[in-house]
């Protein structure tokens, strides 16, 4: 199927029209069955809701949503209206989405009830006229936002208005900078849709398959595999609201699920022998992960257990997402993330940006026909990420005689936990206005379920008392979860160059020592 300059509405169009009855949502928990011409047919609905009410080509619609079948259909609708989509995370917190919201400046909202109470103070700015809340009973009304399924029911449908272009922007997710301020990731439907063919056709992935969304919906990752490569494939998804072992396990259960992607934690606590004793899970047969550091243990462990295929993928955002993919017949214990995918050009290069020989590690750098369009209103920072025409993606790695990608370290001190990224300096900010803090370094310590752990380094000012578990309330109080501290440690003086940067690499054999020696107390210095 030849998807050439096409947008990601006309994907669904398509499918509603050629595959009709066939299921593309299973409601986990509800049992309730979505054709993809119902799919479609909504999308078109909330498209005329929000066209009616002003919203527009180019305009910003952002999506505060968990998995759920109206995030789908709002990433359709906007589609139709050439509109974009801001994905945001349901983890961040208020003062985040105040950040968030100020630099996209959204003329719609969709959020669920669930998370209005975030809603508060001045989160939301003026440019936000259209306020919609998901999720409520049929009555029940909150002042100043539309009842989306009241809507829906008075919504004229809308057919694509065809202003736009494949290569017009189609989604915004956001990744913190290291600054610590928001950077929105700009996405186009054509690069979205060709990175979804290649990715699902290295896999074999196929119309017979059934993913289940361990995944969340507003992440690139989640976005790519569960909600664009099976529109493409008229493929069926399962629906699962957030991660849950034992409700995923009922899911791969009751829907016969085929194709899981996560991350690697999700897959360690998923098939533990405890959990997974006499439950039917023979309907898998594929599974991948990325979306963090990958330990090779866990993909043979994986593929000893259930006998299914376990691949790695690498990428990042910028790329729409995925670069790589092993393959299926690669030995599940190498650490390989997989050949380039087709069309794409990978060098590695070192300190002063000169190519490395195979098997010599350094910088990953891309040439890609799926780029990113750019971070929103950040042209140096983009110009810089995407200077010389490579993409310069932070990563420390190396190149096999086969070519194939290995990923060792990170350039950049960016903190992958769980499949979502963590930038130490905004962690940083948060801790230092604790009033007793003098000093603070964060730092991630690898780890084999999590890809990495956040570690905290606090510094006192002379006299100042603070516990680590004030730390880590305070950070819980400010912070999405995945960003909050697993350890704070208390040390008399965080370590420096001659310059002045943060000795980051004695941070971390001393959190490494702490890992090994929990009981003991660590408190000395570490400087040079």
């Amino acid at each position: 199927m030849e998807e050439k300059d096409k947008r990601i509405e006309k994907i669904f169009a398509e499918a509603a029209y050629d595959s009709p009855d066939v299921t593309h949502l299973l409601l986990a928990g509800q049992g309730t069955r979505v054709s993809y011409a119902e799919t479609y047919y909504r999308a078109r609905c909330l498209a005329g809701a929000l066209q009616k009410r002003g919203v527009g080509f180019g305009d910003r619609v952002a999506s505060f949503l968990y998995n759920t079948r109206e995030a789908y259909e709002l990433y359709i609708a906007c589609g139709l209206l050439g509109a974009i989509t801001v994905a945001v995370n349901t983890q961040s917190k208020p003062r985040e989405l105040k950040k968030l919201f100020a630099d996209c400046e959204p003329k719609a909202l969709i959020c669920s009830n669930f998370y209005l109470e975030r809603m508060i103070g001045h989160v939301l700015p003026a440019s936000v006229e259209v306020r919609v809340v998901t999720h409520l009973s049929e009555n029940t009304g909150v002042a100043g936002w539309l009842n989306y399924d009241l809507l829906m029911q008075s919504a004229p449908c809308v057919h694509p208005v065809n202003q736009g272009g494949p290569k017009d922007p189609a989604v915004m997710i956001y990744s913190s900078g290291t600054t610590g301020e928001p950077k929105g990731i700009l996405l186009s439907h054509q690069a979205l849709i060709d990175n979804a063919l290649l990715a699902s056709r290295v896999l074999g992935l196929n119309c017979t398959d059934r993913s289940l969304t361990l995944l969340p919906i507003f992440s690139s990752f989640g976005f790519a595999f569960d909600f664009l490569q099976m529109g493409l494939l008229r493929a069926s998804v399962v629906i699962l609201p957030a991660f849950s072992e034992t409700e995923a396990l009922d899911a791969i259960e009751r829907y016969r699920v085929t194709f899981l992607a996560g991350v690697p934690v999700m897959f360690s606590r998923l098939f533990t022998p405890s959990l997974i004793e006499a439950r039917q899970l023979d309907s898998l047969r594929l599974m991948d992960v990325g979306g963090g550091p990958v330990s090779p243990r866990l993909k043979s462990d994986l593929k000893k257990t259930l006998g299914v295929t376990v691949c790695e993928s690498y990428g990042m955002t910028e790329i729409s997402p995925v670069a790589s993919v092993q393959s299926l017949n690669d030995d599940p214990e190498s650490s390989s993330c997989g050949l380039p995918l087709p069309g794409f050009e990978v060098k590695v290069v070192d300190s002063g940006g000169e190519p490395v020989p195979r098997g010599k590690p350094g910088e990953l750098l891309f040439q890609s026909p799926t780029f990113m369009l750019s971070y929103w209103n950040k042209p140096e920072q983009t110009a810089k990420t995407l200077a010389g025409g490579w993409l310069h993606s932070g990563d420390y790695g190396y190149r096999d005689e086969k070519g194939n990608i290995h990923i060792l370290d990170r350039t950049k001190d960016m903190i992958v936990t769980n499949g979502f990224n963590v930038y130490p300096k905004e962690v940083e900010n948060i801790i230092m206005e604790l009033a007793s803090v003098q000093s603070v370094a964060v730092v991630g310590i690898k780890d084999d379920v999590r890809g990495e752990q956040v570690f905290a380094f606090v510094e006192l000012h002379p006299g100042g008392h603070l516990d680590p578990s004030d730390v880590i309330n305070y950070c819980d109080q400010h912070l999405a979860r995945f960003k909050v501290p697993r350890e704070v440690i208390m040390i008399p003086e965080i370590p420096l160059t001659a310059s002045g940067k943060i000795q980051r690499f004695k941070l971390r054999e001393l959190a490494t020592q702490q890992q090994k020696e929990p009981g003991q107390k660590h408190t000395e210095s570490v400087g040079a």
